[in-house]
């Protein structure tokens, strides 16, 4: 009846194969003396494993036909031939000394024919006994122990080695910039004047680059602070002709990765007793802006024993890490937006300083970069982090006891500084911020198992302390932060597995407790419950398996007291004013915050179609009850239940494990499809359309019944057909207010991974397509306003062009308007005339991709027949990008916040990168 619902449930089959029993290979090895040698390694160079010889020489290992035998490193080889291979049991029941039977003696027969004599070292008549707990193998006896006066118990004592292994690792990698926006390289800085365009240089503090064309200006050849060719003329004036300034900031650097890792351990036969392991890094992490990089130096210890029935790991992890700058402060985006925004007719590398010793900028509105990047000290971040953590479990039976401490000590400093005659910060201003976290974690876990394999239930339960500090210091305000969290979590599992040949089935339901200090609620009812059917070799076809699963469960959190929310404050500010920005507030306090109530469920199947093709996909549905964000009230940054949402979404996996293409090469690809939505389902009164990341003027929202982050902002007015309304002077009108404009949310996400082995080689390929999704593009709208953009550049002559739209009163546009008439203020012409960020429904772009993440290629060279290896790696990063944004690469976030996607406003582009890594197993 079962294979027949079997085949009710399934259409699909494949064909399976059979698989052949295991095979060893045993004798005697001499060493290069032609003598039989006691701990002899024996290396199976097909397979990677080894074994020792006993005490005569003798070994067992597991081996195929033609498989290469090595011993005596590699001096001597064999290789296997079928008819040497047998069956472990066949090889150790040959071990054993075969006699023929002997003749029955009888002390039955021996009493009756003489005379009875008592025999007092007989064991009969002995008081002594013999221990239950004695081992068993009484042939690997290398101990007795007396317990008492009648109690002996017998004790095997193991061959013990000591091994030593480790690596060694050491990569470095040529790092560059991906794609940045294209800038127009034809006019200068200036504007236009009585129908004239003149140029005017940075004493006048001018911010516009519509002057007129470089190709027809000179140097004048004349003392001038702020170039050492002198002031632009007039081709027909000037001595030598103006050219256009590189002022590009970026390099190719060079970074390095070395690795040391030495493990030392203790094996008792086939049993590891003890191992230590210890693991000593150092990276330097050269960004590709000039002169900044960052250091890390770590250390790694891990301990494993098991004796007497415990369990024993201990951790000790400690890391340190220092750098130039920070980007806390968006000191990278101020940097990087003065870079591309200095005009063609200025060059910012040719001094920093003017004689009077303030800075010397293309105008008092804006910053040299490389004056920016100058600090007082070599470093200005600083962290440490160190760890420990101890973890001892013990087993009695079906009962099983863990115990689980860490404690970890975080450090965290930051100099952050702009200095003197810096734009927004005339007289400089400086901030020291340290933040220390002290972060206690305990579990205890007790489980007891009832019933074997085929009907199986286990209990648990377990109980977690967890013990949080931080305290947070900035110098500017003089004001500490001290946070404080203790949380008890207390849970409760039941956990039920049944399995034969063709069926598995399993369910685990539990329910947990979450009591903590900082909330105003405590949640005693959080339970889960998991489940799933297999149905294994489906119409009898071995391989092809179907699994069921499904999973409810409910959660209970709050906000990380560790996180901080200083970057918020760029709600406080226009994007005009993002040069004020420097975050010194921190959130007043966790307390009084109701939990945050996570509801989830998922449901999925996975189908597998024999060695090593599967197809799996699940759909989850996660409700968000009072999800926490930060706002500000009277200038200081506090949390609030704002909103419920609901994430949703679904997932397909197709995997090939291994496919063969020909004699020793195979393939291995895994396709990934991923889809989602985060909707707004609930907004507390007073905080709908809040911003939660961005400018005053442009941010993402917190909209009822819209997607969570979507992009709100300026828009053109239209009618009710949707058509633009043109104002009086022919160009699209600007509404009042704002509105959603964009959804960041991708329409799907797909990865591919894909790996080619042949021999010793290996080339792995992972790329990704991201299909749907919007972004606001800020940076371009500045270009266009201030005359950087090589679209203002290519267009800003156009003349009567005529906008499609109709005017208040319904009539069709026929105003021609010219996209920079010279003979209007700048500030009139296409692109400046609504200000600093334009329209912003204007500059709504889509984001997909199509991006190749990773390939590598690497080769292992196996070192004088041994199990020492040499593998060598070439890689590269982020090497193809295409974006159908005309910005940065849309995976940047703004300001390099959590929540910032959507939103380039100079974000930071990404980088690519070439490296090779070499690593020696020894």
């Amino acid at each position: 009846m079962k294979k027949i619902y079997i085949l009710c449930l399934l259409t699909t089959a494949v064909v399976a194969f059979a698989q052949d029993s295991n095979l060893y290979y045993s004798g005697i090895f001499f060493n290069h003396k032609g003598k039989p040698q006691n701990f002899l390694k024996v290396f199976n160079k097909n397979s990677g494993i080894y074994e020792m010889t006993d005490e005569k020489g003798f070994a067992i290992l597991a081996a195929k036909p033609y498989d290469t035998l090595v011993w005596n490193n590699g001096k001597n080889t064999e290789v296997v031939m079928s008819y040497r291979l047998k069956e472990l049991k066949s090889i150790l029941e040959g071990q054993d000394e075969k006699k023929s039977v002997a003749h029955i003696y009888s002390k039955t027969y021996d009493s009756l024919i003489s005379e009875s004599s008592p025999d007092r070292f007989s064991i009969e008549n002995s008081n002594l006994g013999l221990s239950k707990n004695s081992d068993k193998y009484f042939s690997s006896v290398r101990k007795l122990k007396r317990k008492n006066d009648s109690l002996y118990k017998l004790k095997s004592i193991q061959e013990r080695y000591l091994i030593f292994n480790g690596s060694f690792t050491t990569s470095f990698d040529i790092k560059t910039r991906n794609s940045i926006p294209k800038t127009q390289s034809r006019y200068v800085q200036g504007r236009s004047e009585n129908g004239n365009l003149v140029w005017r240089g940075p004493e006048t503090n001018e911010l516009f680059s519509f002057g007129p064309d470089i190709s027809s200006l000179a140097f004048d050849g004349q003392p001038y602070d702020y170039d050492q060719n002198g002031k632009l003329v007039g081709l027909n004036k000037g001595v030598s002709p103006a050219k256009v300034y590189n002022n590009d900031i970026f390099k190719t650097t060079v970074g390095y990765n070395n690795q040391l890792k030495v493990n030392a351990f203790i094996k008792e036969g086939y049993q590891e007793r003890v191992r230590l392991s210890l693991e000593l890094g150092q990276q330097k992490d050269q960004m590709y802006f000039t002169d900044q990089f960052n250091i890390s130096n770590t250390l790694k210890s891990k301990l494993n024993a098991t004796f007497k029935g415990y369990t024993v790991n201990a951790v000790f992890n400690y890391e340190e890490n220092k750098a130039t700058s920070a980007n806390r402060i968006g000191l990278f985006n101020r940097i990087y937006q003065n870079a591309l925004l200095t005009p063609i007719s200025f060059s910012n590398g040719q001094d920093i300083f003017l004689p009077n010793g303030l800075q010397r900028s293309y105008s008092p509105s804006a910053d040299n970069p490389f004056f920016l990047f100058e600090q007082e000290n070599k470093y200005n971040y600083r962290d440490r982090r160190r760890q420990f953590s101890l973890d001892i479990a013990k087993k009695w039976g079906d009962f099983k006891l863990n115990i689980s401490q860490s404690y970890e000590n975080d450090y965290f400093w930051n100099f952050d500084q702009y200095k003197p005659s810096t734009y927004g910060f005339l007289n400089g201003i400086i901030n020291e911020r340290t933040q220390n976290n002290s972060l206690y974690h305990s579990n205890i876990s007790g489980n007891y198992t009832l019933g074997n394999y085929e009907f199986k239930n286990i209990f648990t339960a377990n109980f977690i302390l967890n013990d949080r500090r931080s305290d947070v210091y900035n110098s500017l305000t003089g004001r500490k932060y001290n946070y404080q969290r203790t949380s008890q979590d207390y849970g409760f599992n039941y956990n039920m597995e049944i399995s034969d040949n063709y069926f598995e089935m399993g369910v685990n339901l539990g329910n947990s407790f979450y009591i903590s200090n900082t909330s105003d609620k405590n949640a005693y009812w959080l339970p889960k419950a998991n489940a799933f059917l297999k149905f294994n070799d489906i119409f009898n076809i071995r391989r092809v398996n179907f699994k069921l699963v499904g999973a409810y469960t409910k959660l209970s959190a709050e906000p990380e007291i560790t996180r901080s929310y200083a970057s918020y404050a760029t709600t406080l500010l226009n994007a005009e004013s993002s040069y004020q920005y420097f975050p010194v507030y921190e959130i007043e306090s966790f307390k009084n915050l109701s939990n945050t109530d996570v509801n989830e469920w998922k449901i999925g199947g996975k189908l597998d179609l024999g060695y090593g093709i599967s197809l799996e996909g699940e759909y989850f549905n996660r409700k968000i009850k009072n999800d926490v964000f930060p706002f500000f009230e009277n200038n200081h940054l506090k949390l609030k239940n704002m909103a419920d949402h609901t994430y949703s979404g679904f997932e397909f996996n197709f995997n090939y494990e291994r496919f063969r293409l020909g004699q020793d090469f195979y393939v291995a690809n895994k396709i990934s499809f991923f889809k989602y939505k985060d909707i707004v389902d609930r907004v507390a009164a007073e905080y709908d359309n809040w911003a939660i990341s961005g400018f005053n003027d442009i941010y993402k929202t917190l909209s009822k019944g819209k997607v969570l982050g979507a992009v709100m902002g300026s828009y053109f007015k239209r009618n009710a057909d949707n058509q633009l309304i043109i104002d009086e002077f022919g160009f699209p009108e600007k509404a009042d207010g704002m509105k959603i404009i964009a959804d960041p949310t991708p329409d799907f996400v797909m990865k591919f991974n894909h790996t080619f082995n042949y021999k010793r080689f290996s080339l792995d390929i992972n790329w990704e397509w991201k299909k749907g999704g919007q972004i606001w593009n800020g940076t371009q709208a500045v270009f266009d306003y201030y005359g950087r953009s090589y679209q203002s550049g290519e267009e800003r002559n156009i003349k009567n062009y005529i906008f499609q739209g109709v005017h208040s009163n319904g009539k069709i546009n026929q105003i021609p308007v010219d996209f920079y008439n010279q003979n209007q203020d700048v500030t009139e012409n296409r692109w400046s005339r609504y200000g600093y960020l334009g329209v912003a429904e204007e500059y709504v772009q889509k984001a997909d991709y199509v991006r190749i993440n990773n390939i590598s290629l690497s080769a292992n060279f196996p070192i004088n027949n041994s199990f020492r290896t040499l593998t060598l790696t070439f890689y590269v990063n982020n090497i193809l990008l295409w974006q159908a944004n005309k910005g940065t690469d849309p995976n940047q976030s703004f300001y390099d916040t959590d929540n910032g996607k959507g939103l380039d406003f100079f974000n930071l582009p990404s980088f690519k990168s070439f490296g090779c890594m070499v690593s020696f197993k020894f």
